[in-house]
């Protein structure tokens, strides 16, 4: 906890070091463009007081459900994951992952931002340092392109976390629960015969290899992220260390997450439509089936928080869907 294994840092005889964990490829945007430059400027402007080390690939816990346990025993300083691996530790923010309420990430993350008071009792066990939204999913099929609601019948569907599930059995497929590592390895198999996951996911995991077909203006969830720090690793700097760490975390750390995952979403779609892949856009009267159908998640969602002890998840929920 605090990593506090002494490492030899530029310009002082040492420094703390913290471990920040994370599921995805060291190749994966969010390392590149979010966790490096962001580690680098703090440690930086603590002048060599912290470093950081980042260990992605699962190398300090292989289950991408379990990066918010690996920040809660210590076993890292700092962990990157999703609340939708482990809903029931997080019914605040899986209604900010209600099915088609947000159009962008930028929307869905200003959304929780300013609903933030309600929503960080989820994270009451750690420090909150960022928490996110991705763009919405999109539904890609390898086989069978689908164009209506009937379309969906039957299909053996990838779902990240209980709100996607719960959304593809109200089209009438059949929920698979994956990490999107084993994603690609389940389509190319068979195991599935499609995913749900925002466009972002096409680059970080080679999506185009094995998609064919991808159906937009569904009502779909954005994903949402977060980055959580141990409770005694914070406790453990200084109060300076810790108003930097405020300073350069929060609505902005997550804005420009956010970014991140909107700039591959858009990569990941031109991607697929240089690959000519099909890419359907549902008409109106198909749109309103999907809709409808979809109508009971949001409310699920809203039961289960409550369920859960969240008394005002209704009123919280309605926040988080009222457009600025």
């Amino acid at each position: 906890m605090l990593g506090l294994a002494l490492a030899a840092a530029a310009g002082t005889a040492s420094a703390a070091e913290l471990k920040v964990s994370h599921f995805m490829s060291p190749m994966h945007h969010m390392q590149a463009r979010v966790l490096e430059p962001w580690t680098k400027k703090l440690a930086d402007e603590a002048g060599g007081e912290l470093t950081f080390r980042i260990f992605p690939s699962g190398e300090l816990s292989k289950s991408p459900a379990a990066q918010w346990k690996t920040a809660l025993t210590g076993v890292t300083d700092i962990a990157f994951g999703l609340p939708g691996y482990t809903t029931e530790n997080f019914p605040r923010t899986m209604l900010a992952v209600s099915p088609g309420i947000f159009e962008t990430a930028a929307e869905a993350t200003n959304a929780i931002w300013d609903n933030i008071e309600d929503i960080a009792p989820d994270y009451e066990r750690a420090k909150l340092l960022a928490v996110w939204g991705s763009e919405p999913a999109v539904l890609m099929t390898r086989n069978k392109p689908v164009k209506t609601l009937a379309d969906v019948k039957g299909l053996k569907i990838r779902t990240a976390d209980q709100v996607s599930a719960s959304i593809i059995e109200a089209w009438g497929g059949t929920p698979v629960p994956l990490p999107a590592s084993e994603i690609y390895t389940a389509m190319d198999t068979g195991v599935i015969d499609g995913l749900f996951i925002d466009p972002s996911g096409v680059p970080s995991f080679r999506l185009d290899e094995v998609v064919n077909h991808v159906t937009l203006g569904l009502p779909t969830p954005s994903s949402a992220f977060f980055l959580v720090m141990n409770q005694n690793a914070w406790n453990g700097l200084t109060d300076a260390q810790k108003a930097m760490l405020d300073g350069m975390s929060g609505r902005q750390l997550s804005l420009d997450s956010a970014a991140s995952y909107a700039q591959d979403a858009e990569k990941g779609m031109d991607i697929l439509k240089k690959a000519d892949k099909e890419i359907i856009t549902l008409d109106a009267e198909a749109q309103a089936e999907f809709v409808e159908a979809t109508k009971p998640v949001a409310d699920k969602l809203i039961a289960d928080a409550e369920g859960r002890g969240v008394a005002n998840a209704a009123d919280i929920a309605a926040a988080l869907g009222k457009k600025k």
